[in-house]
Parts: structure tokens; sequence; C-alpha cells
């Protein structure tokens, strides 16, 4: 059964999901009690083990899943094709993009460094290497101005890209922004405030 799980599959998000229906975001119009249905979409799971089953009424599963994919749907969906519920009590993830657990500070420790000397901040990856997979592009001061006023920037010259669904954006060495390029145009995402 499992393998019905795994590989390219359809799956309907939860309806507390940040999900926009109509401008709005799934678990607010959840919230408040509103009636509606989310289309399934197709997402990736390349791998779902079945890793214990500490008791009668536990399964205990490792996945390896893309982006977009619920793990409490695929909780809810095991329980649905046994004829049962299914939830997910505990959810732990070992690895996000570039990111293991290795690289995992928890809050307490957090907590006690910034208690011990002020210094937590240390404890922590710079920003930029969430982004050392993504395509990065240099813009001079003026377009930074741009980009920060939420202004996009024609990106000129024969190596430009036209289209780009992420891009880091880099003002003398410092990242200023989250961008996307679309038809030829750096249009900002999120930007970064400077300290």
């Amino acid at each position: 059964m499992l393998g019905e799980f795994e590989g390219e599959i359809l799956q309907t998000p939860p309806a507390f999901s940040a999900i926009k229906v109509d401008g709005e975001r799934a678990y607010d119009l959840a919230r408040a009690g509103e009636t509606f249905e989310l289309e399934a979409r197709p997402v990736t799971v390349h791998r779902l083990d079945l890793v214990d089953c500490p008791d009668a009424d536990t399964a205990i599963f490792e996945a390896e899943c893309g982006k977009g994919t619920y793990v409490r749907a695929i909780a809810r969906d095991m329980g649905r094709r046994l004829g049962t519920a299914g939830h997910v009590i505990e959810l732990r993830r070992l690895v996000v993009g570039p990111f293991g657990e290795e690289d995992m500070v928890s809050l307490d420790t957090l907590q006690a460094a910034l208690e011990a000397d002020g210094d937590a901040l240390s404890l922590l990856t710079p920003i930029e290497a969430a982004l050392a997979n993504l395509p990065q592009l240099d813009v001079t001061s003026d377009q930074a101005v741009r980009l920060r006023n939420g202004n996009p920037v024609l990106l000129r010259g024969r190596d430009a890209p036209v289209e780009e669904e992420a891009v880091g954006v880099f003002e003398r060495g410092r990242l200023i922004a989250l961008a996307k390029v679309e038809h030829g145009e750096l249009k900002p995402v999120r930007l970064i405030l400077a300290d």
C-alpha cells in the first residue's frame, strides 16, 4: 500500500493550509467555518518507509518528498485508504534544502547563548547559505533602490536571464532581495533589511 503514496501523486492539501482560495488563506476560511474545496495537485514523494510500530495505533514513517507536499495529507489519505482516520502526532524535518540535522540549533540552545553572553546570532547560519543553490544577480545601487521600492528592474545584456523562478539579488556583495525574473524583468519577492 505504501507504493500508492510514492512517486508523483495527486494530493489534496488539508483545509488548514496556507493555499489561497479567492485571495484568502484556506486556514482562515476553515477557522471561520466556511465550506470550500481545494483542488488536488501533483506532488512528489521520493520515498516513504515504515520505520516502526510502537503500538497498535501508532506508526512511524520516514519520508523524502518534494516542495509543496503535505505530510499530514499523506497521513490523512493513508487512514482513508485503510478505512479509518489518520493524523500526524509528531513531525520532525531532518533535511530542508541544503540543511540537515547537523545544522540545526534548538531554541533552548539559542536562549542559553543569549542569556550567557548575548551572542545567539553567532550560532545561526547566514541567510545567504539558504540561497546558495539559487542563481545570483548583482545589481547597481540605482537598481537596488528601485527593487527596495518594490519596482521591477529591466535586465539587459546578452547573458541576462529571461525567466527564473527565484534568484538571490546582491548589491556590492550584500544580499538585498529574493526575486524572480519574468520576461526579462527582475521583480522583488522578499526584501532583506539592512542591519
